[in-house]
């Protein structure tokens, strides 16, 4: 009953604290583990904090191992992509899904972050958010303040409809299908930056490309590369509009966007394999895909 009723929020929360998923779900379930062997103590009177509070501390706990990791992480770091079309609207809000938002909480401290997804996202009372973080209510609403003014620092922008920028995105893929380099620079903006995440695994940059014409002519370039039979879906990412692409049953990349002022402000492309195998199972789980499972 409690993972029937909690296993989604708890999901949730600890995919904004870490970035990755395939980590989150393990979190989760361990938490269920522990509380079904240990029993919940029958003193608890918020069963939801007191759940939300044992992820906590195992993501803290995930985090400080993942930093040293990540020192020699090869390449540019991006949360790992999901599906999100088949969540419920405004569901936690998903706007704080989207890969740059991911990409602003990481740069706040474990405390920061938890205390802002659970009243930004979760929108948890500051009396449940105490009983998490171990803090008082007051240091709560601090902390909030203080984290919420980093990201606005940092350019937090909100999410907007998602079929809003569909077309956009159609257009970047049209314009590099047909080696359109003067409509692919008109739906970049000046300063847009590309970010691939191959963890060292797949060919690619290493670095971010940077500025409308280099990423422009480096997209081209490796456009036409493009293995034969590759498959281009366009989905909802993180959120927000996004791509798929796929040959036979592996995804090899996921696109996802920063849109501003109708321009593309940045590109974030996952092609590390473990970091696709989350986004796999959603994938192949989707009944337009359910027959290729039963081959």
């Amino acid at each position: 009953m409690l993972f029937q009723s909690y296993q989604r929020a708890l999901f949730d929360i600890a995919y904004r604290m870490l970035g990755t998923a395939s980590d989150a779900e393990d979190i989760v379930q361990d938490t269920f583990a522990d509380v079904q062997y240990a029993g919940l103590n029958p003193d608890v009177k918020d069963p939801k904090a007191y759940l939300c509070k044992i992820v906590y501390n195992k993501c803290k706990d995930h985090l400080r191992t993942a930093a040293k990791m990540r020192q020699s992480y090869a390449g540019p770091w991006l949360p790992e992509p999901l599906l999100t079309d088949s969540l419920p609207e405004n569901y936690l809000r998903q706007e704080s899904l989207t890969t740059a938002y991911l990409l602003l909480l990481q740069e706040l401290s474990e405390t920061e972050r938890a205390v802002f997804i659970l009243r930004e996202a979760a929108e948890f009372h500051y009396a449940e958010i105490a009983v998490v973080v171990e803090k008082t209510e007051s240091n709560c609403r601090k902390i909030y303040r203080r984290a919420k003014r980093k990201l606005e620092d940092r350019g937090n922008s909100q999410l907007e409809d998602p079929s809003r920028f569909k077309p956009l995105v159609e257009q970047f893929v049209r314009a590099l299908q047909t080696g359109d380099l003067e409509t692919l620079m008109d739906v970049l903006s000046d300063d847009v930056v590309f970010a691939a995440d191959s963890g060292g695994q797949v060919p690619g940059s290493l670095i971010p490309v940077r500025k409308a014409q280099r990423v422009a002519q480096f997209l081209m370039k490796t456009s036409g590369m493009v293995p034969e039979g590759m498959r281009t879906d366009f989905e909802q990412v993180n959120g927000q509009s996004g791509l798929v692409l796929s040959r036979g049953e592996r995804i090899l990349y996921v696109f996802t966007f920063r849109f501003r002022n109708d321009r593309i402000e940045a590109i974030y492309a996952t092609a590390n394999p473990d970091k696709l195998v989350y986004i796999g199972r959603q994938w192949w789980s989707k009944p337009e895909h359910n027959h290729l499972n039963c081959r």
